[in-house]
């Protein structure tokens, strides 16, 4: 059986690897929302592994921006789940492209609660706008999400006694 994952992941490695970034509205009532964002770090922390799905989540309070990464075919079946989740409304793809490496290798879902700092950012991506404008919105907000996955790494090393 362990054998058997095994070759399953490295076939999984030669696949194509993509990045995708949507942003949705979020049908969650306020008082429902932590209760909702526990059990969607949840399952993902959970299920992204066995997908060798990676990225990162940002909840404005009202929207959802994430990032997701890994093989194709995983990223685009869990974005048709996502897109049938009751908790997302307006799912809309702001960017996708092939990636030689991840952004978040060791983020099964990098979520660190959250964010009013950077809701303009995600809603500069739920208006409409060209797509030249949203491509760059889109990197920029990946890259916050890459810098808050990494302070909050450090920040669970530090508390943890571990070394940098």
């Amino acid at each position: 059986m362990r054998a058997l994952a095994l070759a399953a992941r490295r076939v999984r490695k030669r696949m194509m690897m993509i990045s995708l970034l949507y942003v949705s509205r979020s049908a969650l009532p306020p008082r429902e929302q932590q209760r909702a964002l526990d059990e969607i770090v949840a399952t993902a922390l959970r299920n992204n592994p066995r997908a060798d799905v990676t990225g990162g989540l940002v909840f404005t309070g009202r929207h959802f921006a994430q990032n997701l990464e890994g093989p194709e075919g995983e990223v685009t079946a869990l974005m048709e789940r996502i897109g049938r989740d009751p908790r997302h409304r307006d799912v809309d793809i702001v960017y996708r492209e092939s990636i030689p490496e991840r952004q978040f290798p060791v983020w099964a879902m990098a979520y660190a609660g959250p964010s009013t700092f950077v809701a303009a950012h995600v809603l500069a991506l739920a208006d409409p706008a060209p797509p030249a404008v949203r491509q760059k919105a889109a990197k920029r907000l990946i890259g916050l999400m890459r810098q808050f996955a990494e302070a909050h790494r450090i920040a669970r090393e530090r508390e943890s006694g571990r070394p940098l």
